[in-house]
């Protein structure tokens, strides 16, 4: 008994001295706040910022608002990220803060806690700043997320010779996309898995919980969609960089999430029309069945420097199934088949970088409507998430740029650049061109200007609505005026810009620009009048828009 004591307790004492420094030497905890705070002013002229009823949204004003929409705003954002880290396991919460300048949809401050109506915000504010301020309950949490080595030495599974770290929870998302808004970009829940196989090979694997189902006996028709996205990147060589991308999408019926992003409807069709009501404080009623849509991404990016030259195309392939309900009852099942092909081209000599872009995903045809019983085929590109940042940098008025916030179309999601590579379900064309020179290291003078046109013809007499984009006119009934699309020229902007790094991590960026809109912008608006008929439909000639924007910046 003795000698089984004893061969113990030197067991005990050498695992004890095995494993003993290694806890007496754990580094200690240590937490960290970085973040940025913005303060940002925007004029604009012939861009409404809200949606008003039957009018084409936050561009072109309604009619009975006049000739021309103009305003003049500021705001505020503050995002700040908490990051608690012992040795390679870190803890991470972001928290966002967006607020207007001066009273508006509700006097947040007003007390005892009422929100009281006044009108509306600017698109993208939690709430206004009133007088004397103490606003309530507008704090957004954008990520919460832990970051652990999952493979490797010190991991979860320290058998695996193979580095990998994960992260669990509300996230960015990571290692997919060298430009934005392409394919899956902004935030998501879920899991990233990156893994270093070799010092020139990694990869990147993310499982993205778009909605969940958890008990549809409580909340009827409760959705339960996910993506999957895998990308591994190849450094060929010093200067040549391949990655090859695979995306799989399921949507249980839509998304029913922030801004419906990724499944924005078109062609007067809204994929998101079954989402459940939900009123606080009872069951949620249910709403509509099917509309599952099934994707899948196969494509990917390259990057390739050779001395002053670089070239970075994009090419993804975008192939699944669509339900969707047939006007005449029953559902139809409508393929996808659609690409996004993009590419830049650059040259840098010294202080200045000249650089140029090309982007075009296909079209159909104005008549094509997929709720017909032969449904066609659905050849308009979504991606998973664009994260409201396609072509950002390369435009300010089709996408918001210096004041991310104030932009072309941002009410309606299958129009606007910034999530929709696809104008509606007529494609896009845009080609661009930008210049920066570097003054000094801390002034720079950038140009752009773009181009843009749509694949195939807008039928310019439709009406759009933020839910289900352009519906061409006398589509329900079959009779269409101009039997097919009439314009494709969407408009060329241009834009002057000016960032100054005056102070240690403070930016002053301003920018002013100008769109000359083309006659594919040209919609239905209501009340008819204003000289707005043409051939009996109150067609309206779209407006040229101007902006000017100015952003001091603070990062910490």
């Amino acid at each position: 008994m003795r000698s089984s004591a004893r061969v113990i307790l030197a067991i005990l004492i050498i695992l004890g001295a095995a494993v003993g420094p290694s806890f007496a030497q754990a580094p200690a905890p240590k937490v960290t706040i970085n973040g940025l705070v913005d303060f940002v002013t925007t004029a604009y002229m012939g861009m409404a910022q809200q949606s008003q009823t039957g009018a084409i949204g936050p561009n072109q004003p309604d009619v009975s608002l006049g000739n021309a929409k103009h305003g003049w705003y500021s705001r505020e954002r503050g995002v700040f990220t908490i990051t608690g880290e012992i040795g390679r396991v870190k803890g991470v919460w972001a928290v966002e803060l967006d607020f207007q300048n001066g009273a508006s949809n509700f006097n947040a401050s007003s007390q005892p806690g009422s929100l009281t109506t006044v009108g509306p915000t600017h698109t993208g504010q939690s709430a206004p700043f009133d007088l004397d301020t103490d606003v309530q309950g507008a704090v957004e949490t954008k990520w919460l997320y832990l970051e652990t080595p999952v493979t490797g030495p010190g991991s979860l599974l320290s058998f695996i010779p193979f580095t990998t770290i994960g992260r669990f929870g509300g996230q960015p998302f990571r290692g997919h996309d060298y430009k934005p808004g392409v394919l899956a970009s902004g935030d998501f829940p879920g899991v990233t898995l990156e893994t270093r196989w070799a010092p020139n090979v990694r990869s990147t694997l993310s499982f993205v919980q778009i909605s969940e189902q958890l008990d549809r006996f409580i909340a009827p028709n409760q959705k339960d969609s996910f993506a999957i996205v895998g990308s591994v990147e190849f450094e060929v060589f010093k200067g040549l960089t391949i990655k090859p991308t695979y995306a799989y999408g399921f949507w249980d019926g839509g998304n029913c999430g922030t801004a419906n992003l990724g499944t924005v409807g078109w062609g007067g069709y809204n994929p998101n029309s079954n989402c459940p009501a939900v009123t606080a404080g009872s069951v949620a009623a249910p709403g509509g069945v099917g509309r599952n849509i099934t994707r899948h991404y196969l494509g990917g990016d390259v990057r390739w420097t050779m001395g002053p030259f670089s070239v970075q195309p994009t090419l993804i392939y975008l192939l699944g199934e669509q339900e969707v309900p047939s006007r005449g009852g029953g559902v139809n099942d409508v393929d996808i088949r659609s690409f996004l092909f993009d590419t830049i081209a650059g040259f840098r000599t010294g202080p200045l970088l000249i650089e140029a872009r090309i982007a075009y995903t296909p079209g159909v045809d104005a008549n094509q409507d997929i709720q017909n019983g032969g449904g066609g085929t659905i050849r308009t590109y979504r991606p998973i998430n664009p994260g409201f940042n396609y072509m950002n940098g390369w435009s300010e008025i089709w996408k918001s740029g210096i004041d991310y916030q104030s932009g072309l179309l941002v009410n309606r999601g299958g129009m606007t650049l910034r999530e929709s590579a696809s104008y509606d379900k007529y494609g896009r064309i845009f080609a661009a061109l930008a210049v920066d020179y570097s003054l000094t290291p801390a002034v720079t003078l950038t140009g752009i200007t773009n181009l843009s046109w749509t694949d195939t013809a807008v039928d310019t007499k439709g009406t759009s609505a933020a839910a289900t984009g352009i519906t061409p006119s006398g589509i329900t009934t079959g009779g269409n005026p101009f039997t097919g699309g009439k314009e494709r020229y969407l408009g060329n902007e241009w834009v002057g810009r000016l960032t100054y790094r005056f102070a240690p991590n403070v930016v002053f960026d301003m920018a002013l620009s100008a769109l000359i809109t083309g006659d594919a912008l040209n919609l239905q608006r209501t009340p008819a009048g204003f000289g707005c008929v043409t051939d009996g439909v109150a067609t309206c000639q779209s407006r040229n828009v101007y902006k000017a924007s100015a952003r001091m910046r603070v990062t910490f």
